[in-house]
């Protein structure tokens, strides 16, 4: 992998930080939650493992059927 490909992979990175900084941002001026309290109720009602895979396919598929 060459030195450009290196520094564009960190310029992508921090582009993408930049953007979910901003979406954060968004959201707290406007009130509004990343996560829906029903959201969050029913991953903890599922008493999930200390698995990050497992916690992020369930909270990817709660969040597809939240309203």
């Amino acid at each position: 992998m060459g030195a450009s490909s290196q520094k564009q992979k960190k310029h992508r990175a921090k582009l993408q930080a930049m953007a979910r900084t901003q979406h954060m941002l968004a959201l707290k001026k406007s009130g509004r939650q990343l996560i829906p309290n029903a959201v969050i109720k029913k991953l903890a009602a599922l008493h999930l493992p200390a698995n990050e895979f497992v916690y992020e396919a369930c909270l990817e598929k709660l969040m597809r059927e939240a309203p």
